[in-house]
């Protein structure tokens, strides 16, 4: 897969994380006025924060033009990307001439289908005529025509013409302003789904594709990768027992719920040895549910980490 990721990592490793020599980064600071500097010593830039400095069009050009939010120390050093997100293929998720591209695979590549049990209904009995072996209807003794009860299987009809849409959104962070990775664990992301009414029941996962980085630009993806399920009109799906794993996995929940519901969903890590960036897709059915607004928020020991600003903290 193509990263924004390695690429922008170890750019922007190489142009800043050596405070020693970190004049090739862009030094925005003399240019901004000095009240931009009283968010605990960091400023907030969007992609409209451009500079004319040509070390910044060779070194910091795809910070720059990043559509999306990050944030510089006091001297205009690139420091962190706080934790966001956005759907994929929205404004957000655009490729820049930096090769910042936040569109993960392609949603027609991710199966999302559900998992939904033919006895999802319950069975049903109806009343028929009795007829004999030539098929002629049987009486009784009053002439009147015998009928009996006999159960019929469920229908069928909603797993057929039931069809999942693959939708996703990324989750974006990255911190360089202590030159060091970040550990954290359990709780990693928290995800507020919608629960469509009149879907039927059955199991809807939630998938992931992860891309993680140390502070050095070095690859470090979980060994395992454990999806998550929604089920929907039943029993949660029985969830692994991680407590034996020994390397570093990333999990999700198993929750259930009913038709209409609105449900917190997590994604969790354990064995976490350190991370300084974090790129994540999750994909899901949208036909059956959809992301509430600002429904995607760090969670646990990992929310202390990616929200603060201040890169002294």
């Amino acid at each position: 897969m193509n990263s924004l990721k390695k690429r922008l990592i170890s750019l922007v490793l190489l142009t800043c994380v050596a405070f020693s020599s970190i004049a090739g980064c862009s030094d925005k600071d003399s240019k901004k006025d000095s009240s931009d500097d009283k968010k605990s010593g960091s400023n907030v830039t969007d992609s409209t924060d451009k500079t004319n400095d040509s070390t910044d069009k060779t070194t910091a050009a795809p910070i720059l033009d990043s559509p999306i939010e990050f944030v510089t120390d006091e001297k205009g050093n690139f420091v962190s990307f706080p934790m966001q997100s956005a759907q994929i293929g929205g404004s957000n998720g655009e490729s820049n001439s930096g090769g910042l591209d936040l569109n993960g695979q392609d949603p027609e590549s991710i199966d999302v289908s559900p998992s939904i049990p033919s006895s999802s209904s319950q069975p049903a009995t109806e009343v028929i005529e009795v007829t004999n072996p030539q098929g002629e209807p049987v009486t009784d003794a009053e002439g009147n025509k015998t009928t009996e009860y006999v159960t019929v299987a469920p229908s069928e009809s909603n797993t057929e013409e039931y069809k999942s849409v693959t939708d996703g959104n990324y989750i974006l962070w990255m911190d360089i302003s202590k030159n060091e990775d970040f550990i954290f664990n359990d709780e990693f992301v928290k995800i507020t789904f919608k629960i469509k009414e009149g879907i039927p029941n059955g199991e809807y996962p939630i998938t992931f594709v992860t891309d993680f980085s140390t502070i050095k630009g070095v690859t470090l993806n979980p060994t395992k990768v454990y999806n998550g399920t929604i089920t929907v009109g039943g029993d949660a799906k029985k969830s692994e027992d991680f407590s034996k794993e020994t390397e570093f996995i990333v999990y999700g929940d198993n929750i259930s719920c009913k038709q209409g519901d609105t449900v917190d969903f997590y994604i969790n890590t354990k064995n976490n040895p350190g991370l300084a960036a974090t790129l994540l897709w999750f994909y899901y059915d949208s036909n059956a549910m959809s992301v509430t607004t600002k429904g995607v928020k760090a969670a646990g020991e990992f929310a202390e980490i990616s929200n603060r600003l201040d890169s002294n903290a």
